[in-house]
C-alpha cells in the first residue's frame, strides 16, 4: 500500500459518495402530487415551485433537484463560484459570484436574489439549496455601507484568525439579506424549504452561508464585540463602524429573530455535513482492512493548536508496541482551523496545517498526513491542501529549505510546491469543511 495514494483516493472516493446530488436525492422526493422532504409532505398540485441555489455546491444541487422536480419548476436562480459548471447549468438565471471576498457579481447576485424572492406569489413553494461560500457569493451591503468597505471587511475577517461563527456574526450585521433577512422579501403565505449542506463546525443552520433564510439570535452588540476581540474595530472601514453603532443604538433593524416567524410553513434541513463524510470515509477504509479512529468533535482552533493535538494523538499510537498487529491505522479529523495571516505569502489553512503537521511527525517514517479542503480550493490557490509524511522535513532540510521562514510568511503553498506535496483535485462542487487523515502504516510509507 502506497500511503500517499491511499489517502488521496480515500479522500476523493469519500467526496464522491457524499456528493451534493446524492444528498439532494436522499432528502427530496416527488410522490404523486406531493413533495416529500425528510418526514414532511407538501401538495404540489397547481402550486408553482421556485428553485434558488447558492454556494459552492449550487450547480450540482440544482441539477439534481431539477431532475426530481421535472416540470414543476416555474423559475430558477443559481449563484455559484464555478465558471465551468455555470456554463452547463440550465437554470433560468446563473450568476458567477466571487469568493472569498465579494465583488461586483456577488452584489449583482444579492440584488437578483431579492428580486427573485419578491416575485414569488402567495401559495407558491420556494426551495432553497444552500452551501458553503454563500456569504461571499451572495452579498448586499446594509444601507450606508460602501461596497468597497464591505469587501475590505471580508478580507480583514478572513485574515484575522477568527472562527467562522464570529466572522459570520459580523457579516450578518453588515448585510440586507443575511441573518434571515432574505425572508423579509418573501410573501408570508409561501411554503419555504431549505436544503443545506453544512461547511461549519457544529452544523448550525444560521451560520452556514450566514443564513440568508434562517432566523438568527445574534446582535449588533455581538458583532461589535467580535471586532474588538480580534483587534479589528479601529481598522474597520468607517461606513461599517457607523452602521454597527446605529444598530447598537436601535436605529436600524436587527437580523430576523426566530420569534418573528415570518414564514409559518418553513422547513430547514442539513442534508450533508462533514460528520457524514467522515462516516463514509471510515466505512471505505474498513473495507480495505484498515483500523480507523475518528474524532468525536470538530476542530476549530488556531492551526498550530490543531496540528499539535492531532500529532499528539497519532504519535502516541505510533509509539505503542506493534508486535501483535501490523494492520495500518487511520485517524480521521474534521473541522476548520483558524490562521492569522501576517505574512505576504501564498497558501491556505490546509496547506499550513500540513506544513505544521510535517514538523510534528518528522522522523516517523511510517506516518502520512493529508489535509484537504473538501471544496478542492484551499485559500487563494489551485490546491485543495497537501499530503506530507515523516520524511518531508528531512528532505526539506537536505535541500536547504527553511520551513520556518515559509511559516512566518504564511507561504505554505510554495513550500509544498517545491516538495511536490500539494494535493490538487480541482473544484469538487462540494463543501463539507476540511478533512485531516493521518495514516500509520508500518508496511510501507509512500
Amino acid at each position: 500500500m502506497n500511503s500517499t495514494t491511499f489517502l488521496k483516493n480515500l479522500f476523493l472516493k469519500g467526496l464522491e459518495v457524499c456528493s451534493p446530488s446524492r444528498a439532494v436525492q436522499k432528502f427530496l422526493r416527488v410522490d404523486g402530487n406531493e413533495i416529500n422532504v425528510k418526514d414532511r409532505s407538501y401538495t404540489i398540485e397547481e402550486r408553482p415551485i421556485y428553485l434558488f441555489a447558492v454556494g459552492k455546491a449550487a450547480v450540482s444541487m440544482y441539477e439534481q433537484a431539477s431532475k426530481i422536480l421535472a416540470g414543476y419548476i416555474i423559475k430558477s436562480l443559481v449563484i455559484t463560484n464555478d465558471q465551468e459548471a455555470a456554463k452547463a447549468c440550465n437554470a433560468d438565471r446563473v450568476i458567477v459570484g466571487s469568493h472569498p471576498q465579494p465583488e461586483g457579481q456577488s452584489f449583482e447576485a444579492g440584488n437578483k436574489a431579492v428580486d427573485f424572492m419578491k416575485g414569488v406569489p402567495p401559495g407558491a413553494i420556494v426551495i432553497t439549496l444552500i452551501s458553503g461560500g454563500t456569504s461571499s457569493l451572495l452579498s448586499l451591503p446594509a444601507e450606508g455601507i460602501l461596497i468597497d468597505d464591505l469587501s475590505e471587511l471580508y478580507k480583514m475577517l478572513n485574515n484575522s484568525g477568527a472562527t467562522i461563527h464570529d466572522i459570520n456574526t459580523v457579516r450578518k450585521h453588515c448585510s440586507k439579506i443575511k441573518g434571515g433577512q432574505l425572508l423579509r422579501c418573501l410573501n408570508p403565505e409561501v411554503t419555504l424549504i431549505d436544503l443545506v449542506i453544512s461547511d461549519v463546525p457544529g452544523d448550525k443552520l444560521s451560520i452556514v452561508g450566514s443564513g440568508p433564510t434562517i432566523p438568527d439570535w445574534s446582535t449588533y452588540q455581538d458583532a461589535y464585540h467580535v471586532l474588538l476581540e480580534y483587534d479589528l474595530w479601529k481598522q474597520t472601514p468607517a461606513s461599517v463602524r457607523t452602521h454597527i453603532k446605529k444598530g447598537i443604538r436601535g436605529e436600524v433593524a436587527e437580523t430576523v429573530t426566530p420569534k418573528e416567524a415570518l414564514i409559518e410553513k418553513h422547513q430547514s434541513e442539513i442534508i450533508s455535513s462533514a460528520p457524514k463524510l467522515v462516516e463514509k470515509i471510515k466505512d471505505l477504509a474498513l473495507q480495505k482492512g484498515v483500523q480507523v479512529e475518528c474524532a468525536d468533535k470538530p476542530f476549530n482552533e488556531n492551526v498550530e493548536e490543531v496540528a499539535g493535538a492531532i500529532a499528539d494523538k497519532v504519535i502516541s499510537t505510533a509509539k505503542k508496541d506493534k508486535s501483535e498487529s501490523n494492520q495500518p491505522v487511520l485517524f480521521i479529523f474534521w473541522g476548520e482551523s483558524t490562521v492569522e495571516v501576517t505574512g505576504g505569502g501564498k497558501g491556505g489553512r490546509n496547506q499550513e496545517l500540513a506544513l505544521r503537521g510535517a514538523l510534528k511527525i518528522a522522523g516517523y517514517e511510517n506516518i502520512t498526513w493529508l489535509c484537504g479542503g473538501t471544496d478542492g480550493v484551499d485559500g487563494p490557490t489551485d490546491a485543495a491542501g497537501a499530503i506530507v509524511n515523516g520524511k518531508t522535513v528531512v528532505k526539506a532540510r537536505e535541500n536547504n529549505i527553511n520551513l520556518e521562514s515559509y511559516l512566518f510568511e504564511n507561504d505554505s503553498y510554495h513550500f509544498h510546491e517545491q516538495m511536490d506535496t500539494l494535493l490538487k483535485t480541482g473544484p469538487t462542487g462540494n463543501n463539507l469543511m476540511d478533512i485531516v487523515m493521518v495514516l500509520i502504516n508500518d508496511k510501507k510509507t509512500g
